[in-house]
């Protein structure tokens, strides 16, 4: 309930924003993305301007992919032969596409990769397809993150980002070229614990959050944590244990799978969009290969939500909270942390410059 009024009280900050935010001075707005549009055949059209792969000329452009009309045998031949470039898709990772059994697909070994999906049919010339994927080839270390894109697809019914595509086939020629690094630096385990202590342990916020909400409990009706002072001390042994077990979830698997959860800021102006982008956030991953799943973020809210609902700390009474339920409020907790690092600058501004005049 107590998330539930902070995320209340967040949103209602964030609709009193429009038309103040274009108030904020320049230096807190972030930059707009560039303005040109880029497409699967013009993404592709510049990956083959690097002189390895045969020359191609396309025909239909659907949301997914681009048809091969010329250069389809030679790509074809590439493919099988060259296993410096390529490397060939076993059944069980075509088993996405139609006609399984009857195609070949290989990917490109390095990130962006050209997929390349070919088929033959009696009596009619080759068929082929390419797109662009944001991971390279699927070898043991990637097929999560394979994994990650290809639910995300599914479940948003959205293709990959073509200008962030774009963006990362131009990384990837500068790195090459060893005149620019990836900009991305994994997160170090130090890095790791650093985050998750500020969250739990090292800073005042996650306690003042924590007293605030079982301060409320003095004054409850409700006989879930007890009464009076041990009201208060239970509900507060039951946040500490949520916020330590959410996070240290979120931490591990964030490890494991090589994810960066911290919270990237939208470049829109728009506060509208840069809500939405706060809030599809909790579960979408923005990273420079395009848009993944966040499964650490999902990973830590289930699994906080089946470690409180199992062992219930400080509760006094039998009756357990549910972990779908615990794991809706972790993600909502993530949802709301989210919208106050987006708009925390603005409503800073707004407090310091509007409310108390201070230059």
């Amino acid at each position: 309930m107590n998330i539930r009024c902070s995320a209340a009280l967040a949103l209602g900050l964030v609709c009193g924003l429009p038309g103040r935010a274009q108030e904020v001075p320049e230096q807190i707005q972030a930059p707009s993305r560039d303005l040109d549009q880029h497409t699967i055949r013009s993404n592709i059209e510049y990956r083959l301007t690097r002189g390895d792969l045969p020359k191609l000329s396309f025909g239909i452009e659907k949301p997914k992919n681009v048809e091969v009309v010329g250069g389809g045998e030679e790509l074809l031949k590439s493919c099988l032969s060259n296993a410096t470039i390529w490397s060939k898709d076993p059944l069980m990772f075509r088993l996405a596409h139609s006609h399984a059994t009857e195609i070949q697909s290989c990917r490109e070994n390095e990130s962006p990769s050209m997929h390349a999906i070919f088929r033959k049919v009696p009596n009619k010339p080759l068929q082929a397809w390419v797109h662009l994927d944001g991971h390279g080839a699927q070898t043991s270390g990637s097929r999560m993150v394979h994994f990650g894109e290809f639910i995300y697809h599914k479940l948003t019914l959205r293709s990959n980002d073509q200008d962030q595509m774009f963006e990362h086939l131009q990384r990837s020629f500068s790195s090459s070229l060893q005149t620019q690094p990836d900009p991305v630096t994994p997160l170090t385990g130090h890095e790791q614990f650093t985050l998750f202590a500020s969250k739990t342990l090292t800073r005042a916020q996650p306690y003042a959050s924590s007293v605030m909400s079982s301060a409320f409990q003095l004054f409850s009706p409700s006989d879930v944590w007890g009464r009076g002072i041990d009201g208060f001390t239970n509900h507060l042994t039951a946040s500490f244990t949520q916020r330590v077990a959410t996070y240290g979830l979120q931490s591990g698997a964030a490890a494991v799978l090589h994810e960066d959860f911290r919270y990237r800021p939208s470049t829109s102006s728009n506060v509208w969009k840069r809500t939405g982008h706060a809030l599809i956030s909790t579960v979408v991953l923005e990273t420079p290969r395009g848009d993944d799943i966040a499964f650490a973020n999902i990973i830590a809210a289930v699994g906080s939500g089946i470690v409180i609902h199992t062992y219930h700390p400080g509760r006094e009474i039998s009756a357990r909270p549910g972990a779908w339920n615990l794991a809706a409020l972790n993600l909502l907790g993530f949802a709301q942390g989210n919208l106050w690092t987006e708009f925390k600058p603005d409503i800073k501004y707004l407090v310091r410059h509007k409310l108390l005049h201070r230059n």
